[in-house]
């Protein structure tokens, strides 16, 4: 799939594939075709599961991350061993976030910039604002939605959440966690909610969350 959609498989690191665009030949849609990749491989999964289950291993799953930015890529180390990857923050993030879906219950998560590059093609719905770490600049993330009624009530609860509008934000929380009883994303911010609220309202606010804490 990755293949089809014009991607680079880097290599593969225990049970996880690395894969990327844009290089050896430029892409300009790049953030597209990452995001197009991740959803069909996402359905490609769902198709196996009779055959997992089949084979004894029922509820199988992966996860996703994305990020788009500036790498270096290239032949990387010595006359003894080299191989042809992209490194740099915009790999580490994106590793992060595929780590952090399970926090989430997604199965994709792609940042701004990925999200700006997808220029309204694919529908996404907003996650949350997260800060790697060692970095000082929060991060907004997001995750492929075809949930238009999902997408508009996670969009009005982050708008009360971030306005510190506590109550506003809760009640549209509930409401999704009435509406759909499996959604973690929910659940997780009404229960940082409570956990922050329970020490005081805090005097400094950014309305993001440390990845490690996840």
């Amino acid at each position: 799939i990755i293949l089809d959609h014009g991607g680079t498989v880097d290599k593969f690191i225990g049970d996880a594939v690395m894969a990327f665009w844009g290089a050896p030949l430029d892409d300009p849609e790049h953030a597209l075709h990452g995001v197009e990749s991740a959803i069909e491989v996402l359905k490609a999964m769902d198709r196996l599961q009779p055959k997992f289950e089949s084979m004894g291993a029922p509820g199988l799953s992966l996860r996703i991350g994305l990020h788009s930015g500036p790498a270096i890529v290239g032949n990387m180390g010595s006359d003894l061993r080299f191989n042809y990857t992209a490194v740099g923050d915009t790999v580490n993030l994106a590793a992060r976030l595929e780590g952090a879906n399970k926090a989430y219950g997604t199965g994709t998560l792609f940042t701004a910039a990925t999200v700006e590059g997808l220029q309204g093609r694919v529908a996404v719905r907003r996650v949350d604002r997260v800060k790697v770490k060692g970095k000082h600049q929060a991060v907004d993330v997001f995750t492929a939605c075809d949930d238009t009624e999902l997408i508009a009530l996670s969009d009005q609860a982050w708008t009360a959440w971030e306005a510190r509008d506590w109550a506003g934000a809760r009640a549209v929380w509930q409401d999704i966690v009435q509406r759909y009883p499996q959604d973690k994303v929910a659940r997780n911010f009404i229960q940082r909610m409570d956990e922050m609220l329970a020490e005081g309202e805090p005097t400094t606010w950014d309305a993001s969350i440390a990845l490690e804490k996840l």
